[in-house]
């Protein structure tokens, strides 16, 4: 089970619940005629630092409540391991880090009640015998409270107090808690539909699970376009009673340049159609407009309203922008670099739509087509073979895969999974059959996940099987094809996401390391020394690794995955080791000497990253990892960064379109600098050649040169008057006479 607010996971309540308390505080303070800058100033950070102090104060005790639900779960849990005397110095921390910085900040019986009631609510949400997170909806309704109403109320009475102004109307306060609440509510009530496994298996009551995922996505589609519609009011009001009349205006200016972004800088562009399905509303409506509005947006353009008034306050801008993800750092990063590429992708618009009509065109004649013929024994022998468990979103993307497969093959198709894990049953409609196996309770959903892939043989009649990650999508016949490419215990294709990858270059992907795999630390050698350490086995940093999406199996094949299951599964002890099995894969097959087992071709296997910068698909071509090449016309495609999970999920639409698109502008760029690299080269050359042709004048030169010398030298002597008597009697015939 998740933690409902951690500290610690890649900075996200840091990144996500303190910018909404800046701007509360910011707005609260513009309205003041004359306020003091360094006040504020410091007031701010006194206020981050309790707000810190209080919300680790509530995941400290959540956690401390949590120890058994979370061994039952088999969730981490960052208190369990400490013992009792430091569990106690880290809650009396975190009391002393939120209660201390009240020495100074205001503190009214406003600010102070409202300090009550979040402490309290921390406190009745997690411990007996109340404990609000198993009473479903009023678990729900505390959690926001504590989340978003309370810290956002409390920002605003504590900043009026210090910009010297009355408090909020209660139009103001309806409209921004209401805002909040719904907020709030929306994020919980995600939370918990995404951990609705973990929860039943922990015996907790939440709203999730008593109403079902079904209804809970249905309430949040809902609830979303009121959200919508309570911040668009909330602006308005605020402005109205603030006199800020810009707030409306920055607020429609933020829609319009973010529907920019998500149609035209984005790789994957955002579609309206999306927002009819309640998953398409809760992600663009809610976390891709709202949220970052508020976490990104907002408190910087309040920073800025309140610098320009207070020249001191750009500090705390320049702070801001230091500390916390936010647009304009966004800006500079992302979409400034985007922007040329989106002009020329405008500028192409025309010849991508006919490309893009065409390759639809030739994919579908291909699906109607049906399955390619096969032999009897691949017919009678062969088989497909999915794994899936746990979240809703892998039982979503396991029917997609399987709705693409199913007309273009006549095999089989099996699926291995744990029905106990899911959060929704598997939708039978295309399936052979459905493996139910117990994985073992300690493991979480990724780890069962593992567990079964790993050993899959061992759940399965004897033959020969294809196992297909559920993100791999069938897109042209002659699947079957893939079952020919077998000549060892095992076949898998090459780890190729770019155009070039190693084991040292997914290094970072593999390991706890403090390598980000982007830019100079894109690759290591941490995995190696692993492998090394654990294993006893010299594995080549330059090898290019085998991709577990897609591999065959067959009778022989024990050996290979009893050693790739053994090892996966003591890789999730190791804290070097992330959660993944291709650690595990890389050393099984140098231990078992199958580093050189041909590969399976790539175009059963081609890796579609939409992250790529160099993918390329071409009417005539097909599919390219480089502009340069090489080719394939993929049969098998391996989409881990498209949302297959997305009922409304269109392949032409949210892969090729977007691919073909970025294509045209991929492709003249790399001719482009073909030829200023031939322009260069041929220069290079040129200046070669030309300081050979300068050698060898030099060289000539210098002969001449000292030829001439030589002679002039050589002159006084030839001028002796012997000498020139000697060449006329020579001349005359006759012969000088000895003196």
């Amino acid at each position: 089970m998740r933690k409902d607010r951690s500290l610690v996971r890649s900075g996200q309540w840091w990144d996500h619940k303190i910018p909404p308390l800046i701007a509360a505080a910011v707005l609260a303070v513009l309205p003041a005629t004359d306020p003091n800058g360094l006040q504020l100033f410091v007031d701010l950070i006194l206020f981050l630092i309790t707000a810190v102090g209080v919300a680790a104060f509530g995941h400290v005790v959540n956690d401390l409540a949590d120890i058994k639900t979370d061994a039952i779960a088999g969730a981490p849990n960052q208190m369990a391991a400490l013992s009792t005397q430091t569990r106690a110095a880290v809650v009396g921390g975190t009391v002393v880090c939120g209660l201390l910085p009240w020495i100074w900040l205001p503190h009214t019986s406003a600010a102070l009640s409202l300090l009550g009631i979040e402490i309290l609510l921390l406190l009745v949400y997690s411990l007996k015998p109340i404990r609000l997170k198993d009473r479903a909806a009023a678990g729900v309704l505390a959690d926001s409270l504590y989340a978003y109403v309370v810290p956002v109320l409390l920002s605003i009475a504590v900043f009026t107090q210090v910009g010297g102004i009355s408090g909020p109307g209660w139009a103001i306060t309806l409209t921004v808690g209401m805002w909040a609440l719904l907020m709030g509510l929306r994020g919980i009530l995600w939370h918990q539909v995404g951990d609705i496994a973990h929860d039943q298996r922990a015996g907790l009551s939440t709203l999730a699970t008593r109403i079902g995922v079904t209804h809970a996505r249905r309430i949040l589609g809902v609830m979303v376009i009121v959200e919508f519609a309570a911040a668009a009011l909330a602006l308005i009001v605020v402005a109205q009673g603030t006199g800020e009349t810009w707030l409306p205006v920055f607020g429609l200016g933020y829609v319009l340049y973010r529907m920019f972004q998500m149609s035209v800088l984005w790789s994957e562009p955002v579609h309206l159609r999306s927002l009819r399905h309640s998953g398409g509303r809760i992600r663009f409506l809610g976390f891709v407009l709202l949220n970052e509005f508020v976490e990104k947006w907002l408190p910087l353009a309040a920073l800025i309203a309140i610098a320009l008034r207070l020249p001191l306050m750009w500090f705390a801008v320049l702070l801001y922008l230091v500390l916390f993800d936010n647009a304009a750092v966004e800006f500079l990063r992302r979409d400034l670099a985007a922007l040329p590429d989106a002009m020329n992708r405008i500028a192409h618009e025309r010849k991508s739509r006919a490309n893009i009509r065409q390759v639809a065109a030739a994919r579908k004649a291909l699906v109607a087509a049906g399955p390619a013929s096969v032999t009897a024994e691949i017919q009678n022998r062969c088989r497909w073979v999915f794994v899936v468990c746990g979240p809703e979103m892998h039982t979503e993307t396991l029917r997609t895969a399987v709705r693409h497969l199913g007309p273009l093959t006549s095999l089989e198709i099996w699926v291995v999974t744990d029905s106990t894990r899911n959060v929704r049953p598997i939708d039978p409609e295309g399936i052979y059959q459905v493996v139910d196996v117990a994985t073992p309770d300690h493991f979480d959903d990724h780890q069962a996940s593992i567990w079964l892939k790993t050993g899959i043989h061992r759940h399965l009649p004897v033959g020969e099987w294809c196992y297909l990650d559920t993100d791999i999508i069938a897109v042209r016949p002659g699947v079957e094809e893939i079952f020919e490419h077998r000549k060892g215990p095992v076949a898998f294709a090459s780890d190729l996401t770019i155009s070039v990858n190693q084991v040292d270059r997914f290094s970072p992907w593999a390991m706890n390391c403090e390598c980000t795999g982007h830019g100079d630390t894109h690759s290591c050698s941490h995995l190696r020394e692993q492998i090394s350490e654990r294993f006893g086995v010299e594995v080549p940093g330059d090898w290019v690794h085998w991709n577990g999406g897609v591999f065959l199996f067959g009778p022989d094949s024990a050996e290979f995955l009893d050693m790739w299951n053994t090892r996966a599964i003591a890789s999730f002890e190791w804290p070097e080791w992330r959660t993944r099995d291709q650690g595990a894969l890389i050393a099984t097959a140098w231990t078992l000497s199958q580093q050189d087992c041909p590969r399976l071709p790539a175009e059963f296997n081609f890796i579609a990253d939409l992250g790529n910068g160099d993918l390329c698909l071409d009417p005539q071509l097909g599919w390219a990892l480089h502009p340069a090449g090489p080719w394939h016309q993929a049969r098998l495609m391996h989409l881990y960064t498209s949302r297959l999970e997305d009922p409304e999920w269109e392949l032409g639409r949210d892969v090729e379109a977007p691919v073909i698109r970025q294509t045209l502008v991929r492709t003249n760029r790399w001719r482009r600098f073909e030829l200023r690299q031939k322009a260069r080269d041929g220069a290079v050359q040129g200046r070669q050649k030309l300081g050979y042709a300068m050698v060898d004048a030099y060289w000539w030169a210098e002969g001449w040169i000292g030829l001439i010398w030589l002679k002039i030298r050589r002159q006084p002597q030839r001028l002796r008057l012997s000498r020139l008597r000697a060449s006329f009697g020579r001349r005359l015939g006759t012969k000088e006479r000895s003196a």
